[in-house]
């Protein structure tokens, strides 16, 4: 049952991974969230990079999913959405710096959100990843 709140401002949905994702928020900053959009920024630690000191795939896969999380839950509520497909292209190496997501949902159908999210290094100048993404909705009954 739905009973989360409108998400009306960076300061919600701030609270609401605090509360929900308690073991994860504090890896997020969120930057920006309107209709369709949001921006998070991860600051990779020691224990995110991979060989090659560079940040890891599952990283940039991490902070990607929860930008486009963050857009859906701000234009509809429901937390039981899921991610069903990821396809992430890398560009080039991040730099070991800030990471930022910036998410785009393109469709929000009854069963299946769909959108892109722009993984960048350092500024929002660099892009370093792209992904995209494919969530199902609860069905309604």
């Amino acid at each position: 049952m739905n009973n989360v709140k409108k998400m009306k401002s960076v300061d919600d949905l701030t609270a609401y991974f605090d509360k929900v994702f308690f073991q994860k928020a504090s890896r997020f900053e969120f930057l920006e969230i309107d209709d369709g959009h949001s921006l998070v920024r991860l600051s990779p630690k020691k224990q995110d990079l991979r060989p090659g000191n560079t940040v890891s795939g599952p990283v940039m896969f991490e902070i990607a999913d929860c930008a486009f999380y963050a857009a859906i839950l701000f234009k509809d509520p429901d937390p039981m959405s899921v991610t069903v497909n990821c396809s992430m292209n890398f560009f080039k190496k991040p730099n070991i710096s800030d990471l930022f997501a910036k998410a785009t949902i393109l469709k929000f159908g009854q069963k299946l959100v769909v959108g892109e999210v722009t993984i960048y290094s350092g500024t929002l100048k660099n892009s370093v990843a792209q992904a995209m993404m494919t969530y199902a909705r609860p069905v309604k009954k």
